[in-house]
């Protein structure tokens, strides 16, 4: 038995560092009927995650290629940028991302509400 063998170089780093990642997503899936008339949530499609290049040339290449085969795609795509710490993170933050604009888009319909249902309580305008 060789004892050479058994010892390592270096100690091997298992942490994971963070990164630039791309991710395209789809917000405006093919529509459905029998969905839209349950009023089930939009959700949130994640088509690619990739991670960002690290030669600033090779991450410019690959940003165009993305943004271009959104802007190229029939359905409509949108391309996001994210710090994370693996592929499955990236695409956890465009899902939450999502849940965070619809829950605010929420909010502002009871705020609107709230401004029509109560004008003469001091909220909108007043004609005094």
């Amino acid at each position: 038995m060789n004892a050479e063998m058994d010892r390592a170089e270096q100690r091997v780093n298992l942490t994971k560092e963070p990164g630039t990642y791309f991710v395209i997503v789809d917000d405006e899936e093919v529509y459905d009927w029998p969905v839209w008339k349950t009023g089930e949530e939009l959700k949130r499609y994640v088509v690619e995650v990739q991670r960002a290049a690290d030669s600033e040339v090779e991450r410019y290449v690959q940003r165009e290629d993305l943004t271009a085969a959104c802007d190229d795609s029939q359905s409509p795509l949108k391309f996001r940028t994210y710090q994370a710490v693996s592929h499955g993170h990236a695409a956890a933050l465009a899902m939450r991302e999502f849940a965070e604009q619809m829950a605010f888009e929420e909010l502002t319909d009871v705020f609107y509400a709230d401004e029509l249902a109560f004008t003469g309580a001091g909220f909108g305008d007043s004609s005094s």
